[in-house]
């Protein structure tokens, strides 16, 4: 899956004066780390957690991934710090529709960030990389996320059942659509 030609990363981040959303850099890796190990991200989530020696490597593989126009890794910062308080990606189906995925640090969560980030994604997606729909998966019962993407207009068209270790997991799948 992914986009048949690369895509340019953000040579300026998306900003709304709240919060920003812009390329990744070597100095957000000991956030990321950290964040990837909590317990709700986990929860919530399939990626593995990052270990120390990932560091080396991370920024190698955002920049594959931006290349070869599979995804588009990106941070969301403070918009007056510049502090990292989560991540948003888009990861290609195809040249036309991306699916949504991020996560807010724990120390940041409950204040808005995650709606504002997926709205100014949304904006240039749609608007800057000619997406016609995007798509944004969550369980049912992370309610947090279901709010999100409700709040940013994304509209529930299927759900699904997943097995789990621990037991049966139904995800909701929402669009968005150009249009």
């Amino acid at each position: 899956m992914g986009r048949s030609t690369p895509i340019e990363p953000l040579n300026r981040p998306l900003a709304d004066g709240v919060v920003a959303v812009r390329s990744r850099r070597a100095s957000d890796l000991p956030a990321i780390e950290a964040a990837s190990h909590d317990p709700e991200t986990l929860r919530w989530l399939d990626d593995t957690p990052m270990e120390p020696a990932d560091r080396g490597t991370s920024l190698s593989r955002v920049e594959e991934a931006w290349r070869t126009g599979r995804a588009a890794p990106l941070v969301v910062a403070d918009a007056t710090t510049d502090e990292p308080v989560g991540i948003i990606n888009l990861q290609f189906r195809d040249d036309a529709v991306a699916t949504v995925a991020y996560s807010v640090f724990p120390a940041h969560r409950g204040r808005g960030i995650a709606p504002r980030a997926v709205q100014l994604l949304a904006g240039w997606a749609l608007d800057g990389l000619g997406l016609t729909q995007l798509l944004l998966e969550a369980a049912e019962d992370n309610t947090a996320s279901v709010r999100v993407a409700e709040k940013c207009g994304f509209e529930r068209i299927a759900s699904r059942v997943e097995p789990r270790a621990e037991g049966p997991h139904t995800m909701l799948v929402f669009a968005c659509t150009k249009g």
